[in-house]
């Protein structure tokens, strides 16, 4: 399933009677990386995670932890360790939320300001006013099933001033609505895809073409099948087709297929092709736009591309598939 709205973790900041002591100590040995730049930390950081800052009123001396304890619990804890009196303050962040818009960020952000009488800032702005009441809501247009770098926010955010669990049903009920918005369109699109291989390596091309569609996060698989092809000389074929609910075009669709039918050596390995409206997308739009360039020479440009997009667990499974297509020596 596409996932389009989620948490993002929580910061709280804490101001220390000394440099280093007991309070120091325990957060540290709960903690899962330590920095000195709260961007760097935020990188690290999952759904559910907590960001310590401590001396935040001294940039020279701040150190942020990184940890999965929740914050309810570490706040518990400096309690009943009787830690609490080495803390001058303690000031948890609006809670952060992450949504992915495609297409026109700026006109489903401008819907959703008006929507919830949002207040505009800046995402650089993400650990100001601290103690502040608002959601803080940040959006970019990369997947969120993996953990999504600062850098990759959109410049825009909103300071929304309701409930938080409230604010989060309500942004996950309509984030298709606000999706749709940005795409500037009401519907998505119905694709088909078909596998063709003729050397008998089927499953771990369906693999492939599987960990690539989840691990961009691209839509919802709608229904896979055997379908019978016919060639230009009416013989039948059976190909495996695999029917995708996604609001990418299909144009991006087949350049992910492109990508999958080469390895990084550039050796074409399987036969992907792309249906919308039962209509076949064919390659030439990609010749067009890349003149002088080759099908396979295209097709690499993909793969180079989409190895850069995945996110580390799936770019390691693809890896591991093609080493096993590549072991068996067989090519089209």
């Amino acid at each position: 399933m596409l996932s389009l709205v989620r948490a993002g973790p929580t910061i709280i900041s804490i101001s220390t009677q000394h440099g280093k002591d007991t309070l120091v100590d325990y957060i540290e040995s709960i903690s899962l990386s330590a920095s000195h730049n709260i961007t760097e930390s935020y990188d690290h950081a999952g759904e559910g995670d907590t960001l310590v800052i401590f001396n935040k009123d001294d940039p020279q001396s701040m150190a942020i932890y990184q940890t999965s304890t929740a914050t309810s619990h570490i706040l518990c804890e400096i309690i009943n360790r009787g830690l609490a009196d080495n803390a001058r303050k303690i000031i948890v962040a609006p809670p952060h939320i992450l949504m992915r818009i495609l297409g026109n960020l700026d006109a489903a952000i401008d819907q959703i300001a008006r929507d919830f009488k949002a207040a505009e800032t800046s995402k650089a702005d993400f650990v100001a006013n601290l103690d502040q009441p608002s959601v803080l809501v940040n959006f970019t247009s990369e997947p969120l099933n993996k953990v999504v770098p600062f850098s990759l926010f959109y410049k825009r955010s909103l300071l929304i001033g309701k409930p938080y669990g409230l604010l989060l049903s309500f942004l996950r009920a309509k984030a298709q609505e606000y999706l749709n918005i940005g795409l500037g369109k009401p519907d998505w699109n119905e694709i088909e895809i078909t596998l063709f291989d003729s050397m008998d390596q089927f499953n771990l091309h369906y693999k492939r073409l599987i960990t690539v569609l989840q691990g961009l996060d691209v839509g919802v698989i709608m229904g896979e099948d055997w379908v019978a092809e016919f060639t230009v000389g009416l013989r039948k074929s059976e190909v495996y087709q695999i029917r995708l609910l996604t609001p990418l075009s299909p144009r991006e669709i087949k350049r992910i297929a492109l990508a999958l039918e080469y390895d990084l050596e550039g050796r074409r390995l399987v036969d992907f092709d792309v249906y919308a409206n039962k209509k076949k997308i064919g390659w030439s739009t990609e010749r067009q736009l890349t003149k002088g360039y080759t099908r396979d020479e295209i097709g690499i440009l993909h793969r180079r591309r989409l190895m850069s997009s995945l996110p580390a667990e799936a770019k390691a499974m693809l890896m591991k598939l093609d080493a096993e297509i590549d072991r068996s020596g067989r090519r089209p």
